[in-house]
């Protein structure tokens, strides 16, 4: 083997490691990208599941004072009617 084979020969190795190694690190790159954006998604989610479920809370809390009001609306109206 001649020298200049020897060189081709070490170009083209570091030509398929760049050509191997390139693609891995923006793979890696973006993995790491999409994870943090998972991560924030599953922050929001679990914030927005809790503010959910608090105003849910506070809906049903206004339909049970309205169904307590129209009780009384409709006893006061059965009284009125009754004399």
């Amino acid at each position: 083997m001649q020298q200049w084979d020897v060189v081709g020969v070490i170009a083209t190795l570091v030509a398929l490691f760049a050509a191997i190694v390139a693609p891995m690190i923006k793979l890696t790159q973006a993995i790491s990208r999409l994870t943090t954006a998972m991560e924030h998604l599953e922050k929001n989610t679990n914030c927005l599941a809790a503010s959910n479920s608090n105003a849910h809370d506070r809906i049903w809390e206004n339909v049970r004072e309205h169904a307590h009001q129209i009780n009384d609306h409709e006893a006061r109206i059965r009284v009125m009617e009754e004399t």
